[in-house]
């Protein structure tokens, strides 16, 4: 019974860790690494002697010239601000880690039938019952907060099938 609760303890919990770890990696892409990067390069050649030379030639782009590059240096400082203090990569690293060490006591849990097919081994069925125990605890412990939106994507990835293989219901 101990065993069936954590089962379904380490599938849910790990496909919410796997939501919350691609959401924020694509957060960290896209909305801050991303940009960031284009602007850094758009800048640097804003900042070279090859576009230096264009501009000198049109009194309107040297009006361009001497803002643009200002401000685009202060937007990537920004997003540079925002990655350190918003930490999507860090987020999505550790919920990532936390799904994986789910994964991996779901995936013992899910053998428990194989590795103990009868009372011979009660003994170790115990001991091994335990230390699942130990290991949820201490990856729940050291786990980041599940956010409500990736709880709720569980029940979407459990009926397209994330937990489950060809040869076995649907649980």
């Amino acid at each position: 019974m101990e065993i069936q609760r954590h089962l379904e303890d380490t599938k849910t919990s790990k496909l919410a860790h796997w939501e919350a770890a691609a959401v924020y990696g694509k957060r960290h892409m896209y909305f801050i690494g991303l940009p960031a990067t284009v602007l850094s390069i758009l800048l640097t050649w804003f900042l070279s002697s090859d576009f230096q030379q264009v501009v000198l030639n049109s009194p309107i782009m040297k009006v361009f010239a001497d803002h643009v590059p200002v401000f685009i240096g202060l937007i990537v400082s920004l997003l540079s601000g925002l990655g350190t203090f918003l930490n999507f990569n860090e987020l999505a690293i550790k919920h990532r880690t936390t799904a994986e060490n789910l994964h991996g006591l779901w995936r013992d849990c899910k053998n428990w039938e194989t590795d103990f097919p009868d009372d011979s081994l009660c003994e170790k069925a115990v001991h091994a019952a335990q230390q699942y125990r130990k290991r949820l605890n201490d990856i729940n412990r050291d786990a980041p907060q599940i956010p409500k939106w990736a709880w709720k994507s569980v029940k979407q990835q459990e009926e397209e099938g994330s937990t489950s293989y060809k040869n076995e219901p649907i649980a």
